[in-house]
């Protein structure tokens, strides 16, 4: 219940008219994009951009060529600002924000489309929004999970929709999970709103400096 009366509430705040500008962001597998899309689709399609941020993560060749200076036999992961272009990334939700229209990064599982700078309301979800100046936006909203239940997840969305292997998955989920808890976990006390999703848990851990058309909703 606590999930939809959130989505309600923010669906009445982005609704005012004015211009909003949203991060949705946490680890993989947390349970964000799917809250993000769901957003998106209670909103009037007229007024909102959803602006996804998994094109802007560097592809893993590049990322091959540094190393995780505490881990240094690990591969670096999206859980480290390095792995993701910001500059790319900040520049076009500042052309959205400023009026202008862009075009997202074309990817096989998302072809590219044009997102209109004269909607009001901007959405935007995934890991890299982690990492940008929070003047950006007027909420943030973090989502996090215990370890268990973000490995079954990308057990059961890896190899249905990515066709990975099982045991690669589990090996690299070691990798993640260390990396997140030490360089991704610290940017969750820039959020608005932090969320735990473990197991079918929706619970709010954390709710501060939220705008005043919010509060009063929540």
């Amino acid at each position: 219940m606590l999930r939809e009366n959130l989505l309600q509430a923010l669906v009445t705040y982005l609704s005012d008219g004015k211009h909003h500008c949203i991060r949705i962001y946490g680890h993989g597998a947390s349970g964000k994009s799917r809250f993000a899309m769901d957003l998106y689709h209670l909103l009037e399609q007229s007024q909102v951009n959803l602006l996804e941020t998994d094109p802007y993560i560097i592809s893993g060749e590049y990322r091959d060529l540094v190393t995780v200076k505490d881990c240094p036999d690990q591969k670096v992961t999206a859980c480290l600002p390095l792995a993701h272009e910001l500059s790319s990334l900040k520049r076009d939700i500042i052309a959205l924000s400023s009026g202008m229209d862009i075009l997202t990064i074309d990817e096989p599982w998302a072809p590219s489309q044009r997102l209109s700078g004269q909607k009001p309301i901007l959405l935007i979800e995934g890991m890299s929004a982690a990492f940008l100046p929070e003047h950006l936006f007027d909420l943030s909203i973090c989502f996090y999970t215990d370890d268990e239940t973000e490995l079954a997840r990308r057990l059961a969305r890896d190899t249905s929709i990515r066709k990975r292997h099982p045991e690669w998955i589990k090996v690299t989920h070691k990798a993640r999970r260390k990396q997140y808890e030490n360089y991704y976990k610290p940017y969750q006390e820039a959020a608005d709103l932090l969320i735990c999703q473990s197991d079918d848990d929706f619970i709010l851990e954390k709710q501060s400096s939220l705008p005043d058309e919010l509060g009063n909703l929540l």
